[in-house]
């Protein structure tokens, strides 16, 4: 699967000197970090269920990200939105963004 992700200027600097540094990929420190940041999520969440304590609030999302979720471009595979290649998505977006340009 490819990923695209945005990075400010300061944290792409930052990866980019942790990366010539240690001499391991951008791809590969992105990897261990979302698996080391999801595998801490779940242990939060199993410890807080054996607790039994309400789960913590989770960071709020971006505006894009509720525009896209809104839109139904996210999430779409998993709920039997088909296909998530390129022409996929394309098609998508003509059946769900309206024109007002026409």
């Amino acid at each position: 699967m490819t990923l695209t992700v945005r990075l400010d200027d300061t944290l792409a600097a930052a990866l980019e000197r942790y990366c010539a540094a240690t001499g391991v990929t951008k791809s590969l420190v992105v990897q261990e970090s979302l698996a080391n940041y999801l595998l801490a999520d779940q242990a939060r969440g199993a410890d807080e269920r054996k607790r039994g304590a309400a789960a913590q609030p989770r960071a709020s999302v971006s505006a894009n990200y509720k525009a896209f979720a809104d839109a139904g471009f996210i999430g779409a595979g998993e709920l039997g939105g088909g296909s998530a290649d390129k022409a996929a998505v394309r098609a998508r977006a003509v059946q769900r963004i309206p024109r007002t340009w026409e």
